[in-house]
């Protein structure tokens, strides 16, 4: 697979993980004084796509990079760039940041975790994403191992998923499964299991459908660009399943499960129909407008794992500040975003991407060349060093 043709993926998986500044504002001024209407609508806009479509771009991913690499490459780029910074936030960030939002929590947050303690009481905290991840990835080597010795279950399996993904249909289908792996959630809305490192069989298959979709999209010949020269078909889609699913979201104020089954059942569907609907939407509108190569967005793909990484207890030192002074939340949230991204983005380039940390996050960055001094009216250059895509 030529790598001109993944620009649009890195853009979008960059955009994925940049959204979590405003959904953590959000959910650190939720720990203050709660949310109003708007704000909640916001937060369920970004939370009912970003996740999945962030797991279905690691599954697509993950199938690229053994394709081309082979299965220990795999391997060890994914224990590298995702199980050091996993360990490294478990051990240190995590803490500091319990210790931070407990000053801010109106009720007690997370009651045992003071001062030194904070640092025993071990949980995947807001990087549990990467746990997930860290147990797909075998997960997927095996069930492939699995699939090669069966070559006839595989060609089935191959097969249904070339009929049935690029199908008008596929969200409706999807949906399915997916509303029942969430039939457990308390709201209508899929959970973030970031207080324990025992994994939520349900949640995990969840996310693990939107990796298996990804890793289909890789292996299955034409099937990504079938996908993608759709999105308006998608858009609507999403557009008549949003409203309503969004307006249950907001009126719920309590558990479902109990009062009326099929209705909690309902409500998930058509949930999950949003989410599948947003995801392949826009799979689709960034291959059109994210297509063309773009430095700028290059940088700012590399960039984007580290504004990950790093943001969430500056951005709760932040706001400890902010809760200090009477001003609109809106305004707050705003401040906050900014004030976030102001300080990390440009340690990005001053102290990461060239050093060890950048080559742990996205492997080795050669720096721009630089043109040589002019010599008898020649001017001299040396060719920009070629760089390595990160898989």
């Amino acid at each position: 697979m030529k790598r001109e043709r993944l620009h649009h993926l890195d853009g979008l998986r960059a955009l994925t993980m940049l959204l979590i500044l405003p959904a953590h504002a959000l959910a650190v001024t939720g720990l203050k004084q709660g949310w109003n209407d708007v704000e909640a609508t916001l937060f369920w806009l970004i939370h009912v796509f970003r996740l999945p479509l962030f797991f279905l771009v690691a599954g697509f991913f993950a199938a690229h990079l053994l394709a081309g690499r082979g299965t220990a490459e795999l391997l060890r780029n994914r224990a590298v760039r995702i199980g050091v910074p996993l360990v490294v936030c478990v051990l240190v960030v995590a803490p500091v940041l319990t210790l931070l939002l407990r000053s801010i929590a109106v009720v007690e947050y997370r009651p045992g975790a003071q001062g030194i303690a904070a640092f025993a009481h071990l949980h995947p905290s807001f990087v549990w994403f990467l746990w997930y991840l860290a147990l797909l990835y075998p997960a997927a080597l095996l069930a492939r191992r699995l699939l090669l010795a069966l070559p006839r279950a595989r060609a089935l399996l191959a097969g249904a998923g070339a009929r049935l993904l690029p199908h008008p249909i596929a969200p409706l289908a999807l949906a399915i499964p997916c509303a029942v792996l969430l039939y457990r959630q308390p709201t209508w809305t899929a959970g973030t299991p970031s207080e324990s490192f025992l994994p939520q069989l349900d949640l995990l298959a969840y996310y693990a459908v939107f990796f298996a979709c990804g890793w289909g999209l890789c292996s299955i010949g034409g099937l990504r660009e079938k996908i993608e020269a759709a999105p308006g078909r998608y858009a609507a889609l999403a557009g008549l399943a949003l409203p309503p699913a969004l307006a249950l979201y907001l009126t719920q104020s309590e558990a479902a499960i109990g009062t009326s089954r099929w209705f909690h059942l309902l409500a998930l569907l058509l949930l999950s129909v949003t989410t599948w609907s947003l995801a392949f939407g826009l799979l689709g509108l960034s291959r059109r407008f994210l297509r063309s190569p773009s430095p700028r967005l290059r940088y700012w793909a590399d960039a984007s794992y580290w504004i990950y990484l790093s943001h969430f207890p500056l951005m709760a030192a932040i706001a400890i500040g902010l809760f200090e002074l009477a001003m609109p939340s809106s305004l707050r949230l705003a401040i906050l975003v900014a004030a976030t991204l102001a300080l990390v983005f440009p340690a990005y380039g001053a102290f990461v991407r060239h050093g060890p940390v950048g080559r742990v996050l996205h492997g080795r960055r050669a720096p721009r060349a630089r043109p040589e001094p002019r010599h008898g009216g020649t001017r001299l250059t040396r060719p920009r060093a070629a760089t390595g895509r990160r898989a």
